[in-house]
């Protein structure tokens, strides 16, 4: 895929990547909290994690993740970081089943923190996406 090295349509850096990781994170710890479950439980007067309320987290995050970039090309915090997910190919709306496999991918965490030369994380690569800037 030709793309410029910097401004729109470049690869999404690390920082922009962060923010819309961070951003989408505080969602799922919002709706975890909503749903009336806590982060800690307590077992014989000591605080334990709680084994729902990080898989609430967990699964939120990955629905917002599969869901948004299905429908719309980003999530919630992409769109606050300015980045979009798009066929490496030809830059259209990746196909469904890509997405989950990209966001399986993405739920190992390993592959989001490896880049390739270009600058694309691995779970990108192995999806056939690319998750560039818009500004």
């Amino acid at each position: 895929m030709s793309q410029p090295s910097e401004g729109p349509g470049s690869p999404a850096g690390f920082g922009r990547r962060l923010l819309a990781f961070i951003v989408d994170a505080a969602l799922s710890v919002l709706i975890a909290v909503l749903s009336g479950h806590r982060p800690s439980v307590e077992v014989h007067g000591q605080a334990h994690p709680s084994l729902s309320y990080n898989l609430i987290v967990a699964g939120s995050f990955l629905a917002i993740e599969f869901l948004f970039v299905s429908l719309v090309g980003q999530t919630p915090g992409m769109r606050l970081a300015r980045i979009v997910v798009v066929r490496a190919a030809d830059r259209s709306r990746p196909p469904v089943q890509w997405v989950l496999v990209r966001t399986l991918l993405l739920a190992t965490l390993v592959p989001a923190l490896l880049n390739d030369s270009s600058g694309r994380a691995l779970h990108d690569r192995a999806a056939g996406t690319a998750t560039l800037r818009l500004r």
